[in-house]
């Protein structure tokens, strides 16, 4: 692959896979979609059973699909590239939080780190949700609907008991089977309290047991950069699948509220969270955002924070200049607790389902109150969702149990998730790398030659991901001289 064209390469994989997909569901679609009905309903069913269904009938789909020739070719590669990915994501966490929290010498030094990350995140978070408020309640999108509910459905999503079940999921019982789980909270949590600890040791101790994860970490670095040069290939599958499988009459009804969620997540995407980088380090964003393109591509074609992570890290180390004392720990939790996308959506998504139920049922009212509710609650549990697809809308059962709005109606969402889902997960990463780079400048842990010095030359801003392999060895350098 040519140097310094991945981004590139990546978006013709999207295209690619765009026009891949739309011959499949030119094909087989609407007969795809009949036998699923007929096999899931019968003969005879009415608008709220299909609402109902929906799911169940997506999977059906799904599943015919792969049954054909390049419907499974689309499944079989893209699976086997999220697999890839999947599979460096747990020993890549923690080995980098290990050596990231251990190289920052000090308690001292890492609650300085912990504390600039958890102001960027509630910070954006917040502001995430009230852009979404802000959106939602001009376009006002569901009000005065017809469409059909499935009030009378079984609820598709394990209901939280109490606010403890969000507390209590952070605490790991056996880290084992955290790890298998890809539970990324309980992982994280373990590694920095391993990493702490790992200070106190004996030197003698300590200097090895640090060597060790430093090795684990350039290791599955190098891991990462063959999996990345394997991204276009793998986005091209996803993209095709994701587009052999939507319909598009799906979209007429939701498409108020589909515009309104993508109109807030670029309003927070272009200019909410640039503005706040510029005014706190004044560097330009927008050559960030440029070096960041793959990351970005590949969050938007693969819906997971946590899955793009270690070419995230990748393109921050080699494309940006940040120090791997910065990535190590600011990335990993940004990737499972910083979800400014995820929290807009969950209020956008609220309050539209509270006006489609409130166009049916007069005697439901939306008040001020609850839309504080909204906003509070939107902002907690994006913190529980793990970085993975679908995890805000499972979560957001939380919030219609708040307000009083009947859970089977989340059914309305799944048919318009998985595209607001790529672009929610774009904007979750975009926060990640910019509060990252933030608080490196802070730190003075960034090496601003590589992206920010003017008089480097245009081919510099960004690297390619075979010049990556070099990225963890010049962060190791930039480590000794930052302390």
């Amino acid at each position: 692959m040519p140097r310094s064209r991945l981004h590139w390469w990546i978006l013709a994989g999207m295209l690619f896979g765009a026009l891949w997909g739309t011959l499949l569901n030119v094909a087989y679609l609407d007969g795809f979609e009949a036998q699923a009905r007929e096999e899931l309903l019968g003969d005879e069913w009415t608008v709220e059973e299909e609402i109902s269904a929906s799911r169940e009938i997506q999977q059906a789909v799904q599943r015919r699909f792969s049954q054909t020739v390049f419907g499974g070719l689309a499944h079989g590669v893209g699976t086997i590239f999220l697999s890839l990915l999947m599979m460096v994501v747990i020993p890549l966490v923690f080995s980098s939080l290990v050596s990231g929290v251990a190289g920052m010498g000090s308690a001292r030094s890492l609650g300085r780190f912990g504390w600039k990350a958890g102001s960027w995140y509630v910070t954006t978070s917040f502001l995430a949700v009230l852009t979404g408020l802000l959106l939602v309640n001009l376009f006002r999108p569901g009000q005065g609907s017809t469409m059909p509910l499935p009030i009378s459905a079984t609820a598709q999503v394990q209901v939280p008991e109490s606010g403890w079940d969000l507390v209590l999921r952070f605490f790991p019982s056996n880290i084992v089977r955290s790890a298998a789980e890809f539970d990324l909270i309980h992982l994280i949590l373990f590694a920095i309290l391993f990493g702490v600890f790992l200070l106190q040791a004996p030197e003698r101790l300590r200097s090895s047991l640090i060597l060790f994860f430093e090795g684990v970490f350039q290791v599955m670095m190098k891991m990462t950069l063959f999996v990345i040069k394997l991204a276009p290939i793998g986005v091209a599958a996803l993209i095709a699948r994701l587009v052999a499988q939507t319909g598009p009459s799906v979209f007429v009804e939701l498409a108020g509220y589909a515009a309104t969620v993508a109109a807030a997540l670029a309003v927070h995407l272009f200019v909410t969270l640039p503005l706040l980088f510029f005014l706190l380090t004044r560097r330009n964003p927008f050559i960030v955002m440029k070096a960041m393109s793959p990351a970005l591509l590949t969050a938007f074609s693969t819906a997971s924070s946590s899955g793009t992570l270690p070419l995230t890290m990748q393109r921050l180390e080699g494309g940006v200049g940040v120090g791997h004392k910065s990535t190590s720990f600011v990335l990993p939790l940004g990737a499972t607790i910083n979800m400014d996308g995820t929290a807009l959506y969950e209020c956008v998504a609220v309050l539209f389902v509270a006006n489609v139920y409130a166009a049916v049922n007069p005697a439901f009212t939306m008040t001020m109150g609850a839309q504080v509710t909204v906003v509070i609650l939107a902002l907690v549990v994006s913190i529980g969702a793990a970085g993975i697809p679908h995890a805000g809308l499972v979560m957001m059962v939380i919030i219609f149990k708040a307000v009083g709005l009947p859970i089977e109606l989340t059914a309305l969402l799944w048919a318009v998730d998985r595209p607001l889902d790529m672009c929610r997960t774009m904007v979750n990463v975009w926060s990640d790398s910019m509060g990252t780079t933030a608080i490196a400048l802070s730190e003075k842990d960034l090496d601003e030659k590589v992206l920010f010095d003017s008089s480097e030359p245009a081919s510099a801003v960004i690297t390619s991901a075979e010049s990556g392999s070099g990225a963890a060895t010049q962060s190791d350098s930039r480590r000794s001289r930052t302390g």
